[in-house]
Formats: C-alpha cells, sequence, structure tokens
C-alpha cells in the first residue's frame, strides 16, 4: 500500500498546542483519509502523520430511482432516469441496476488526488486555544505556517494552504540545517535525525531521561518534563552550577527560580540541569547559569525583603488587596477564617494560621512566584517565631490541591484547610458564580474534592451545611455585596459538595445517593453511612428496601406529608397496625442512642415483619377519612424514620 507523509512546518509551537495537536491528529487523520495514522511525529517545529492508503479511493454509489420508475414498459428510460443521470453527470447508459434500483458507481478516484484534497481539511480540522493570523491570506493557526511537505511514497503531492505550497522538502534543525529533500514516506524520520532533528516526542522523553539520569538523582517538583519535551528538537542535557550563597534560600525558592521560567531539573546542592536545543555546552552552559543567577538574585532581593518586613507587616497590609471585588479584601477573608476555623478547632495555633494564612498575598515573592504561596507564608512565619504548628498549618492550608493530592498532616491544618475551601464555595456561590460545564474559574470542584477528602480520609467532622451558613452569616455581616440568599447558598454548597462523593468513595453511585437524604449532617460519616449500606448482604438490604419503600410508595400516591394530621393513637384499632404504631415507637427510641449505622440498620429491620403483616390484614384506604388518613400518617412517620436514620432507601434499585 502507498505510505502518505504530510507535515506542517511552523515557527516555535508552545508545547500546549504540541500536546493537543498530538491528541487531535490521529482521529482527524482518520476522518478524512479514512485509515488511521501509522506514526503521529509531533515536535516545535513541526507537526507530521504517516500513513497507509490504498493505491486508490472508491468513491460511494448514488442510489437512483426504483427500476419499476426508471424504465417504461418499453424498457426505454423514464423522465426520472433521465434526470437522475444528468443530476450526477454522465449519460443514462453507464448507470447499473443495483438490488432493484438505478445506481451510478463513480470511477475510483486516485489516492493522490484524493489526498491533495483532504489535506487542507486536516489542518483546518485542528482546534487551537489561541490562534493567531500572520499574513493577508487570514488563516489562523498556533504559529505561522512556513512549509507543508506532502509525499505519497516518491510522489510528491500539490497541496496548498494560503500562500503556502507544498514541496518535497522539509527543514532541519534551524541552526545547523536548512532545506533537506524527503525522498519518500519511509526515508522521513531517518532523514531529518542525519540533520540533528528527533521528530519523535517519545524518543526525545527517553533522550531527556537518560541524559537526567547520568547526571544524578535529579527531580521535577512542577513537572516540566512534559512540556520541555516540546521545548527541543535535538536533545543536549547539560549541567550547570550556582553561586553557593544562594543556598541560604528555602529549597522550594531555588526550585521555583530554576523551574518557573527556565524549566530547570534540580541536581541537589549548587547543580541544576537543562535540556538544549543543541549549541557549544560551554556556550549555552555560561548562558544558562547566567540566567538563573539573575533569578535568583531577584529572589534572593524580594525574599530579604519580606523577611524585613515580618508576617505581621505583610498581614497588615492584606486591607489593600482584592480577594474577589464584590466581597472586599484579603484581610477580610482572613478574618472569615479566623472565626471558621474556631468552628472547626478551638486550638491556638490554628486560629493563628488562620490570622496569617493570607499574609504572603502581600509578599512581594509571590507577585513574582504565585506557586510559592502557603509555602513562603510558613517560611515567614517561622522566621519571625511562630511555633511549627502555625507555620505548618499555614503551608498545608491549601491542601489538598489535587484529587489525589496529600492531605494536611495536622488538626490544625487540617481546620484551616477546610475553613479556606469553605470560604471559597460560599463566597462563589454567594456572588452566582457556580461553575458550569468546564469553566470553574474559582477551582471549586477541586475544594469540594478537598472537603469530601478532608472528612473521609481526614477524620475531620464537616457539616458542610452549618460551616456554610456560619460563612455566609460573615460575609453578611462584613456588607459584602452578595446576590443569593443565604438558603440557596447553603443548599446549593452542600449539593455541589455532596456530589462529589458520588465519584470519590469508590461505591455505586446510588447507595451514596441514598445516603445523601439522610439527615446525617457530617460528611465523612454520611460518607460512612453509604458504605455501610453497600456492604449489606442482599438479603438484609431486600428488608430495608421493601420496609421504606412498600410505605414511600403509598404515601407518595396520597401527597404530601404536610396535608396529613398527626398521628391519633385512639384511632390505631387493628392488631397489625397497633404492632407497627408500637415497633415504630420503640426504633425511634432506640435509634435516639443509636452511634453507628449497623446498629441503625438492625434497628430498622425490626419494623420488616409487623409491617408484612400490617399490609397482608389492614386496608390503608379505608371508607373512613380519619382512619385512612391516620394509616397513611403512621406510614408516612415510619417513612420517615427510615429516611432520616438510613437515606432514601428507593434510591437503591433492586
Amino acid at each position: 500500500m502507498p505510505t502518505l507523509l504530510f507535515e506542517i512546518g511552523c515557527e516555535e509551537l508552545p508545547a500546549s498546542t504540541c500536546r493537543a495537536v498530538s491528541d487531535q491528529l490521529p482521529g482527524l487523520v482518520e476522518e478524512h483519509l479514512g485509515a488511521a495514522p501509522t506514526e503521529v511525529l509531533v515536535g516545535p517545529r513541526r507537526l507530521a502523520a504517516l500513513v497507509e492508503l490504498p493505491a486508490e479511493v472508491q468513491t460511494p454509489a448514488v442510489t437512483g430511482p426504483p427500476e419499476a420508475i426508471a424504465f417504461g414498459g418499453d424498457g426505454q428510460p423514464t423522465k426520472a432516469a433521465l434526470g437522475f443521470a444528468r443530476k450526477v453527470g454522465v449519460n443514462v447508459a453507464a448507470l447499473e441496476l443495483h438490488d432493484g434500483f438505478l445506481t451510478f458507481r463513480p470511477p475510483a478516484t486516485p489516492t493522490a488526488a484524493f489526498a491533495e484534497q483532504a489535506l487542507p481539511a486536516i489542518i483546518s480540522g485542528i482546534v487551537i486555544e489561541k490562534p493567531m493570523v500572520w499574513d493577508a491570506t487570514r488563516i489562523a493557526f498556533s504559529r505561522p505556517i512556513r512549509w507543508l511537505c506532502a509525499k505519497l511514497d516518491e510522489a510528491t503531492l500539490d497541496v496548498s494552504l494560503g500562500e503556502v505550497q507544498s514541496a518535497s522538502a522539509s527543514f532541519g534543525h534551524r541552526f545547523t540545517s536548512g532545506s533537506i529533500e524527503i525522498a519518500s514516506p519511509r526515508a522521513y524520520t531517518a532523514t531529518l535525525r542525519t540533520h540533528d532533528v528527533e521528530p519523535d516526542a517519545q524518543a526525545r522523553r527517553a533522550q531527556i531521561i537518560h541524559g537526567l539520569d547520568r547526571l544524578g538523582a535529579w527531580r521535577d517538583p512542577a513537572g516540566v518534563l512534559d512540556e520541555v519535551v516540546h521545548l527541543v528538537e535535538h536533545v543536549v542535557v547539560l549541567e550547570g552550577t550556582f553561586d553557593e550563597k544562594y543556598l541560604e534560600l528555602p529549597e522550594r525558592v531555588i526550585e521555583t527560580a530554576m523551574q518557573s521560567h527556565q524549566r530547570y531539573f534540580p541536581l541537589g546542592g549548587r547543580r541544576f540541569a537543562f535540556v538544549a536545543n543543541g549549541g557549544d555546552p560551554a556556550t549555552v552552559r555560561a548562558g544558562n547559569e547566567r540566567v538563573l543567577a539573575g533569578r535568583l538574585e531577584d529572589a534572593a532581593f524580594t525574599y530579604e525583603r519580606d523577611v524585613r518586613a515580618g508576617i505581621d507587616e505583610l498581614a497588615a497590609r492584606l486591607g489593600t488587596i482584592t480577594f474577589v471585588a464584590p466581597v472586599g479584601s484579603f484581610m477580610a477573608k482572613s478574618e472569615r477564617l479566623v472565626k471558621l476555623v474556631s468552628e472547626l478547632d478551638s486550638d491556638e495555633d490554628a486560629r493563628t494560621g488562620a490570622r496569617l494564612a493570607k499574609a504572603d498575598q502581600a509578599a512581594e515573592l509571590v507577585r513574582e512566584f504565585p506557586d510559592l504561596e502557603g509555602y513562603i507564608g510558613a517560611q515567614y512565619a517561622q522566621r519571625a517565631g511562630y511555633p511549627d504548628a502555625v507555620a505548618t498549618a499555614i503551608d498545608e492550608h491549601y491542601r489538598p490541591d489535587s484529587a489525589g493530592g496529600p492531605l494536611p498532616t495536622t488538626p490544625a491544618a487540617r481546620a484551616l484547610a477546610a475553613a479556606e475551601k469553605i470560604d471559597n464555595l460560599t463566597v462563589a456561590f454567594g456572588i452566582s458564580q457556580r461553575p458550569t460545564g468546564s469553566r470553574d474559574p474559582y477551582g471549586l470542584r477541586r475544594a469540594a474534592i478537598g472537603l469530601c477528602r478532608l472528612a473521609t480520609e481526614g477524620g475531620l467532622s464537616l457539616d458542610v451545611h452549618a460551616l456554610v451558613t456560619r460563612a455566609y452569616e460573615l460575609l453578611a455581616a462584613q456588607q459584602a455585596r452578595l446576590t443569593e440568599e443565604q438558603a440557596a447558598v447553603s443548599a446549593q454548597v452542600v449539593d455541589f459538595v455532596e456530589e462529589r462523593l458520588e465519584t470519590l468513595l469508590g461505591v455505586p453511585v446510588d447507595y451514596v445517593r441514598a445516603a445523601r437524604a439522610s439527615s446525617v449532617g457530617d460528611l465523612g460519616r454520611k460518607a460512612s453511612l453509604a458504605r455501610t449500606l453497600a456492604d449489606l448482604e442482599p438479603a438484609r438490604l431486600e428488608r430495608l428496601h421493601t420496609v421504606y419503600v412498600r410505605a414511600d410508595r403509598i404515601v407518595s400516591k396520597a401527597g404530601s406529608d404536610d396535608l396529613l394530621p398527626p398521628l391519633r393513637t385512639e384511632l390505631l384499632s387493628e392488631a397489625a397496625e397497633l404492632a407497627v404504631a408500637e415497633a415504630h415507637a420503640e426504633i425511634v427510641r432506640d435509634l435516639a442512642d443509636v452511634t453507628d449505622f449497623e446498629a441503625a440498620v438492625a434497628a430498622v429491620e425490626g419494623l420488616a415483619e409487623p409491617l408484612e403483616r400490617f399490609f397482608d390484614e389492614v386496608l390503608v384506604m379505608d371508607e373512613n377519612s380519619a382512619v385512612r388518613l391516620n394509616r397513611l400518617r403512621l406510614l408516612a412517620d415510619l417513612r420517615g424514620t427510615v429516611r432520616t436514620a438510613l437515606g432514601d432507601l428507593a434510591e437503591i434499585p433492586l
């Protein structure tokens, strides 16, 4: 089969574009060419795909009128047949009958011609987050397109995109090579490699890792390796050093200066590694060392200025820094955090940590390196003589900052982390900034997942409704401009947070939804209830389900519980309904002292037998309206008790 090569040559592409194209190109090639690529090769100056195609491409047949309509009794073509022939552009004699219909089978298209038509559509189909326009053709792409190379085996295809015309040549390394002839698609990769270009991203990654491994124990705390793979075409891994005096800076400050702008890899001590795109090693090394020295000098200068000011002075400046415009400053946020932490932890270290947690927002170092927030505040707190517990709470109060990120390690840090997330959620929902679709500018999904993990893994007691209600009260007291009412905000935040449990617990979602309907306020206990229900033996779960669902169906058909009068014991006349009432009253007493869900399950199971007898012997919908309403109230109360203790068991399908 012929092999097609299509290469798009560009000015240096951002790594994000390279990753996006790597994801999109296989699907686009298959969509427009009808075959999946055998290779997709992406680098900072080129995007290429190789695909095997048939020698010619068969265009699908076009079906016309049925035979009975296409030909008259004399066998001559009718107006319908002649019209169909004109439509497809052939003489009626070129048509054939297939499965009773007049059919036109277009001749096969040579693969070269087919590919020349399809390739421009592949380029235009690539979705770029921030495209640019660079010439009068107004074609938009991530960076200017400088060349196209299109080959079908040894033949060069004729493809144009704006002012760029395809050719049989590509380009080697920008600094060591120029135009190079590509003899055929199969020679493409080898030809580029002889001209200092490694087109395969996975091969570049392997070369980078191998080079770093040779230099020793390297680290990548900021995860820049994925980006570095797409910054170079010719991998050269080099080692550099910096002045010993900068080791007085906190280690993470040094690493952030290395990685945030320059994408270097710490090697420990004064050593660092970097990946160059070729060049004289001595010259390249000296240049990178000079750049890092400047970064570290700036970091040292701002660090010392912050230390001289002290964390308390930095905290005093928070009133001039806006947190979110409608709700005020970071000073106002700090005041709310102190009070929210008091609801979660009575420890003085936790409250002090809450007061100082946002102080580093006024630090010059955080303005230069935002990734240091939290960490550098903890460093400043330690320099000011605050206890380690306070510093730890400040350092860890953003945790967990991802679905699998580490949790805070101390009670004070966990309380402060929860307060931070509760406040962020309350503020966002209070000003009608709930996430929609993929849009989540305040990281609220991450905050909600963090709360769930603090409750389920960190053992922190979290009544989200009570905490959000308190957070809203604190906002309102500060005269923040809120657009949503307190009741709506509390309900929305609770629902938003508990939705995260549905994917976090690892139990079927129906059990989580059932537990969410219970009156259990603590988030961790609600998760435990979901697990308890999911772990029940099928026979036990069926008994509970029957108790709840039979009562629920009858009461739901009768209308709202609010329309039913209170239970009147004097109207309970049948032995079976008296037994249910007595069993229910006993269970209500038992549940008042129950602290674990296994005991609650056992208590509710006690309703199964008397309720079954009740439905066998008692007519709920009695002709006497007072008796009927009383029996409905009995079932409604029973359903409410089960729902309060164990949730909405009707959510669980059996």
